[in-house]
């Protein structure tokens, strides 16, 4: 099985988010993240911190669009976040050489 499957037909997209905020929301936002819980639907794989840069990041297997509003919806005043779906590199080669 691919580290991806494609949200066509009811399965799960990779997703990376990368959220950033302003320092002055530092505290209010560590708060949150000690109370915010991902959503049963969505898989996990693992959320790091950009050290000095005021960003973090998740990565996480998502079923559909509300799943990953209600992991940003909860931020939404304290940052921006920003998602892309992702593939494992060498699924994209082999894909883009069918093209």
């Amino acid at each position: 099985m691919p580290d991806y499957i494609q949200i066509i037909g009811g399965e799960f997209l990779l997703c990376i988010l990368w959220f950033k905020w302003q320092p002055e929301n530092t505290s209010r936002l560590l708060e949150l993240w000690k109370e915010f819980k991902y959503p049963e639907e969505v898989k996990l794989i693992g959320r790091y911190l950009l050290l000095g840069r005021h960003i973090s990041v998740a990565i996480f297997d998502a079923p559909n669009e509300e799943a990953i509003l209600k992991i940003t919806y909860p931020f939404r005043e304290l940052g921006v976040p920003h998602i892309a779906p992702a593939l494992p590199l060498e699924e994209a080669l082999e894909m883009m050489e069918k093209m």
